[in-house]
C-alpha cells in the first residue's frame, strides 16, 4: 500500500513539472561521518540547524558501507517515521533513479572506503554518478575542498543530486586546529568536545555551500544527517565491529551511542 502511495506522490511531481518546468528541485545529502546525536545536539551549529528541525534518528549500521548502501538505496535512518528518503520505491538505487528523470549525480568524500568498496562491486557503486572525487582530497580536512567542488557543480548543472560524506568528526578528528586519534585510557568527555568542535567546524565551512544555493535562488531539498555513531572509550571505543585490540578483542560492544544519529531536513528557496 505505501508504494501506492509514493508512485501516486512521483507521478504528481512528474505532471506538476512538465505544467511548471520551474517546479524542479534539486538534491542535496550531506552525512557527517560517525557524528553521534548528542555530539551534534550540543554543537553550536546554526548554519545546518537553520535548515530544519533536528531529530534523533537510529542508524541501521554502525559502520559507513552498510549505511551508505542503505541511504542510496532509499531507506531512511529509524524513528523518523518515514518509509523512505524520496520519492521513489525502496530498493531503487538512487542514482540510478535521479539519472532516470534528468539529475546529474556527484559525491564527494575524503572517505577511502567508497571507492574501495566500488572496485570490490566491479564499479558497480559508483559508475550513476556523473562525478566523483575521492582521492584528490589530502591532509587533516577537505571540506573546504568538497564545499568548492559542490558549489562548482551545483553551478554548472541544471538538476543535480548531490552525496557529501564529511570525514572531519570521524577518527582522526579534525577541529579546525589539529587533529586527535582517541585510543581507549582518554577521558570520554574530551573525545566528546574534540567531536563537537569538528562539527562546528564543518558547520563554518558549509555557510558557503548554503549562501550558494540560497543566491541561486533554485528550491534544494537538503538533508543532513551521519551514518552511524561512536563509542567514546574508556573500555570500548570506536564503532567498527571488525576493529581489533591488541588482545584480538573487539574494540566496542553494543550501545544506541553506537547507532543515535542526527537528522535534519529542510529546503532552501
Amino acid at each position: 500500500m505505501s508504494d501506492y502511495f509514493y508512485d501516486v506522490i512521483k507521478v504528481k511531481r512528474d505532471i506538476l513539472q512538465s505544467m511548471d518546468p520551474e517546479n524542479k528541485m534539486d538534491f542535496l545529502f550531506i552525512c557527517l561521518d560517525s557524528c553521534r546525536y548528542d555530539v551534534f545536539r550540543d554543537a553550536d551549529a546554526p548554519n545546518m540547524k537553520s535548515i530544519g528541525e533536528l531529530r534523533k534518528a537510529h542508524s541501521f549500521a554502525c559502520f559507513t558501507p552498510s549505511s551508505f548502501v542503505g541511504f542510496l538505496m532509499n531507506f531512511p535512518p529509524i524513528g523518523l517515521n518515514v518509509s523512505r528518503l524520496y520519492p521513489y520505491k525502496k530498493w531503487a538505487w538512487l542514482p540510478r533513479e535521479f539519472h532516470r528523470d534528468g539529475y546529474r549525480n556527484a559525491i564527494f568524500s575524503s572517505n577511502v572506503v567508497v571507492p574501495l568498496l566500488d572496485l570490490n562491486l566491479d564499479g558497480a557503486f559508483l559508475k550513476e554518478f556523473d562525478e566523483k572525487q575521492f582521492i584528490k582530497y589530502e591532509g587533516e580536512t577537505a571540506v573546504e575542498e568538497i564545499v568548492d567542488d559542490a558549489i562548482h557543480f551545483y553551478a554548472s548543472n541544471d538538476k543535480t543530486f548531490i552525496v557529501l560524506l564529511l570525514m572531519e568528526t570521524h577518527t582522526p578528528i579534525y577541529d579546525g586546529v589539529k587533529a586527535k586519534i582517541p585510543y581507549p585510557v582518554q577521558r570520554p568527555d574530551s573525545v566528546y568536545s574534540f567531536q563537537r568542535r569538528a562539527v562546528e567546524f564543518i558547520d563554518g565551512k558549509l555557510s558557503r555551500l548554503f549562501d550558494a544555493v540560497k543566491e541561486s535562488g533554485r528550491k534544494t531539498d537538503v538533508i543532513i544527517t551521519s551514518d552511524h555513531g561512536e563509542l567514546l572509550g574508556p573500555a570500548r571505543w570506536g564503532h567498527n565491529p571488525g576493529d581489533l585490540t591488541f588482545y584480538n578483542r573487539s574494540r566496542i560492544t553494543f550501545s544506541e551511542k553506537l547507532f543515535e544519529v542526527p537528522f535534519i531536513r529542510g529546503k532552501i528557496n
